[in-house]
């Protein structure tokens, strides 16, 4: 039976349950219910830094420490993290400013979401499937998608609403359910995203984990 690893990663979903969404086009809706453009104009590293919410302020001050700028924008598939991730992996470290922070982790804190191979939520299955990331064994991961439902409650029914949730797993010795996995094997971390399937105009697919993400130390 596996250990498991407590984590704080509740479900962050905007639910959009609009009458007219069947009129409007499919690929204009990302997966945290926000009417968006899939396409943008700016480099990976540049849609980060312009944010209007500013929600990657201090991830593109540690971007531009470990001068990985082109490694952002030359990956195929980034799941990129949020400020408040950062956060809470400073909570855990026990440190206060960036300086310490940066003499705690690597730039493997970043290349280990990155992807050199294109991955969308249509190529994601409700089985975990391994990947290999930019940094290869030292952080084996895999991608799958969940389905949740979402009953609309209407006069005479209640018909449920069906979407998938784009994850990223964070393997700990064997992928859960596989075959042959040891009994004393912790179990994989997941990490939800909050949005997908932004496609930047360096070629990334770019995919933001949800705010309070439990980031893995590297």
């Amino acid at each position: 039976m596996k250990q498991i690893i407590k984590s704080n990663i509740p479900v962050v979903l905007a639910i959009f349950l609009a009458f007219g969404m069947a009129a409007c086009k499919k690929d204009a809706y990302l997966t945290d219910g926000g009417l968006s453009k899939v396409k943008t104009s700016y480099s990976t590293y540049d849609y980060l830094k312009n944010n209007q919410y500013h929600q990657f302020d201090t991830v593109m001050t540690l971007i531009d420490h470990y001068q990985l700028k082109n490694t952002v924008n030359n990956a195929k598939t980034f799941f990129a993290f949020t400020d408040m991730s950062v956060n809470l992996l400073m909570k855990s470290l026990k440190v206060t400013t960036i300086d310490q922070l940066t003499d705690s982790v690597s730039a493997k804190l970043f290349t280990q979401y990155m992807f050199n191979k294109t991955i969308t939520l249509d190529d994601a299955t409700l089985t975990a499937v391994p990947y290999t990331n930019e940094v290869g064994s030292a952080a084996p991961s895999a991608i799958k998608k969940v389905s949740t439902g979402v009953p609309v409650y209407l006069a005479n029914s209640a018909p449920v609403f069906n979407y998938f949730t784009l994850e990223y797993v964070k393997i700990n010795g064997a992928v859960d359910g596989s075959a042959g996995t040891p009994a004393n094997d912790l179990i994989d971390l997941v990490l939800q995203c909050q949005t997908t399937g932004i496609q930047t105009s360096t070629g990334t697919t770019l995919h933001v984990l949800v705010n309070n993400a439990a980031l893995n130390k590297l």
